[in-house]
């Protein structure tokens, strides 16, 4: 018996094979993923083919942020995408948080096929099954169903209510026995994180925070047939080795660039799998699915009018043609969010991130499309009152982003990962002069840093102006804490930064100068 286990990770509403920036058709999106699917199951009629949606769904994209934010009436789209494609089981991601509870639930109902075995409101799960045993002839698949436990330290309680997270790990490990009681025969865990490891030689590939914990779900939680990742949007399919065995997995990319495909063969004579594969299957060549693009048409023509209203101008641009360069020397995009971040919480420094080398930042003609694509996540800003001796050491946190290679260029270091480069946890910060002198060890290269012409005291307060996403610290900003906040805009940042451009438009581009880098 031959048993696939298709999946797809981190869609982030990325439906149509589009960017949101121009009318050029991408290499990804769902509608490719719906066709690949599809022909799939054709190809093989006699053999079992589970699916499995593994997170982060719902959000991410110009098109997901216009349906939460000015029509909620359309969040029973997704659950319209999902059945076309006839997903056997999802999984809850961090960002089906971002919008809270009410509109998650409008958007994900509780007959989804959600598995949430460590998530949970007040005592219950959030969703009514942990897992799910399939019958296939004489063969029983289990699959159990886990998200990352660190969503708190990313999500506000507002949106979050009575849910909490537990160990996925300990999830695991309590549940599997529980399946096997009930003769699954194959174990398959779907779980919306991805590895602290290298797979090969199980080093640590980031600082261990509890948000991805794969590698240590293989190597402590005996009995797991597959593995199915998500969370870093990586492309992985590989065995790795689980000590008592080797165990596919894979993570297939994001915006559903690429479908996750697990090949076991069966014996259920013998009750033992004797061979297993994984690999990824890029969905370029596919035509988007006619179906998911006539459901996405519901909404497609108010979505392209309010995207492309004019919003204002800026005199020359704001364009981001070197994404380095703008993290070491500050640019004017990053500017200009700093500004919009602090005036919405009455603070004169603010820290900002270019959240990925994929931002163009802004033209000429500012439309809110331009601003939606670049500023993807449904942010709001928040005032901590911070000492002196805390914004130092945030800086020194951000200091760590760079390094300087033995031939003299300055280069990422990998304390913002290695195989997944976390650009978005690096922040450039406005309001104060500072340098980096990339010459001395971490934890040293923070110089002559002043506020207003005076140098910073260590035991004065200040107030920093940051995302709602940074104020727990997220990153290893240690020094930030929610319990630090002094005031909290209510407002998203898209239509702040929209409502700044219209008020004070043609806005004129600067390049800042505020920040030093010594290299030699």
């Amino acid at each position: 018996m031959k048993l696939y286990i298709l999946s797809t990770s981190d869609v982030h509403g990325y439906i149509a094979p589009s960017n949101f920036v121009d009318s050029e058709q991408t290499d990804f999106g769902l509608a490719r993923a719906a066709s690949l699917i599809k022909k799939f199951r054709l190809d093989h009629p006699n053999d079992l083919v589970l699916t499995i949606e593994n997170g982060d769904f719902i959000q991410g994209s110009p098109l997901t942020n216009f349906i939460a934010q000015k029509h909620p009436e359309y969040a029973s789209l997704y659950q319209k995408f999902a059945d076309i494609i006839g997903y056997d089981v999802r999984i809850l991601g961090n960002h089906e948080f971002n919008y809270g509870l009410s509109f998650l639930k409008k958007a994900i109902g509780p007959d989804a096929g959600v598995l949430d075995a460590n998530v949970f409101e007040r005592q219950k799960n959030l969703y009514p099954n942990p897992y799910k045993i399939f019958n296939y002839a004489s063969t029983k698949i289990g699959v159990l169903g886990l998200t990352t436990e660190y969503i708190p330290h990313w999500e506000t309680a507002a949106h979050l209510g009575n849910v909490h997270f537990e160990n996925p790990v300990e999830t695991a490990k309590k549940y599997i026995p529980i399946m096997r009681a009930q003769e699954a025969d194959i174990i398959v865990v779907a779980y919306h994180a991805g590895f602290e490891c290298d797979l090969n030689s199980g080093e640590a590939t980031e600082k261990f925070t509890g948000e991805n914990r794969a590698y240590e779900l293989l190597q402590q939680v005996p009995g797991i047939d597959a593995l199915v990742t998500g969370h870093q949007h990586r492309k992985l399919a590989q065995l790795v080795d689980a000590g008592h065995c080797s165990v596919p997995v894979t993570q297939p990319g994001y915006q559903a660039e690429a479908v996750g495909e697990i090949e076991l063969d069966f014996d259920p004579a013998n009750k033992q799998i004797t061979r297993s594969e994984a690999c990824l299957l890029p969905t370029k060549n596919f035509v988007a699915d006619t179906d998911i693009m006539q459901k996405l048409n519901q909404v497609q023509k108010q979505l392209d009018s309010f995207l492309d209203e004019k919003i204002g101008e800026i005199q020359p641009d704001m364009l981001i043609k070197d994404p380095f360069a703008a993290r070491l020397h500050g640019h004017p995009y990053l500017s200009m969010i700093n500004k919009v971040q602090g005036q919405a919480v009455h603070a004169d420094i603010s820290a900002t991130a270019l959240f990925s080398d994929g931002q163009f930042g802004l033209g000429n003609v500012v439309t809110r499309r331009a601003i939606a694509t670049n500023y993807l996540f449904p942010n709001t800003a928040v005032a901590e009152e911070v000492s002196g001796r805390d914004l130092l050491s945030a800086l020194e946190r951000a200091a760590e982003y760079f390094i300087v290679d033995s031939d003299g260029k300055i280069n990422i270091s990998d304390r913002f990962g290695i195989t997944n480069i976390q650009h978005y946890n690096y922040d450039y910060f406005s309001g104060i002069d500072y340098t980096f002198d990339l010459t001395q060890p971490f934890g040293h290269r923070v110089k002559n840093v002043s506020y207003q012409g005076k140098k910073i005291e260590l035991n004065k307060k200040y107030r920093l102006a940051i995302s709602n996403y940074r104020s727990s610290g997220v990153g290893g900003y240690t020094s930030y804490s929610v319990d630090k906040i002094v005031e909290s805009s209510t407002v998203d940042m898209v239509d702040l930064i929209s409502n700044y451009i219209a008020d004070h438009s043609p806005i004129k581009s600067q390049q800042p100068t505020n920040l030093t880098i010594i290299s030699k």
